[in-house]
């Protein structure tokens, strides 16, 4: 849980000190060609097919292994929201006219919808903060369960964990991504 701390702390303080101090035009390229190459990783690509795949556990009848589960359980919803929101923020649609002329649309995001999505994953990295914290005062609880409980809560914490695993670093790479769109924003002074 340590380690979820230290990345949080590290994502937070990235966002705010690169934002606040302009990069130039090729430094930006490469952030995202290097994110582009992040994205489409092995590593990405199979985070995203174990959040997909995370169902909520049922009832462990432990009040506080239960609550954590339900709070995990929107956290995933909220990151998987997020997930599928960053790659249609700024988008280019290649296609053809009546008159069979190509033409090449880009939906461009505004500097407030950047902002509020950079917010968003804010929140969501301060509620995985406060989760760590949570899950592992939980686990105690787990050893003092009725042993016929024991196995649902177990289940119950093993999916809040798995939750945090996963949803750290999708939402690290969600608010590089913003923060690159809001600098390239910024550094080409189209406020």
């Amino acid at each position: 849980m340590k380690k979820t701390l230290l990345k949080l702390t590290f994502a937070t303080a990235l966002l705010f000190s690169t934002i606040s101090f302009g990069q130039t035009a090729d430094e930006l390229k490469a952030e995202r060609e290097m994110m582009k190459k992040e994205l489409k990783s092995e590593k990405t690509i199979e985070r995203q097919k174990k959040l997909e795949k995370l169902e909520s556990p049922k009832s462990s009848s432990i009040a506080s292994i239960d609550e954590l589960a339900v709070n995990s359980s929107a956290l995933l919803l909220v990151t998987k929201d997020i997930s599928k929101q960053v790659p249609e923020l700024y988008k280019r649609t290649v296609g053809e006219t009546v008159d069979g002329i190509t033409e090449v649309t880009t939906d461009k995001p505004s500097l407030e919808e950047l902002e509020n999505v950079a917010k968003s994953i804010g929140a969501q990295l301060l509620l995985i903060s406060n989760y760590a914290n949570i899950a592992t005062q939980v686990a105690g609880d787990v050893t003092s369960a009725n042993p016929l409980a024991a196995g649902k809560a177990l289940k119950s914490v093993k999916f809040s964990k798995d939750v945090l695993s996963l949803t750290l670093p999708e939402l690290n790479n969600n608010l590089v991504v913003i923060k690159n769109l809001i600098s390239t924003i910024k550094s080409s002074n189209n406020l």
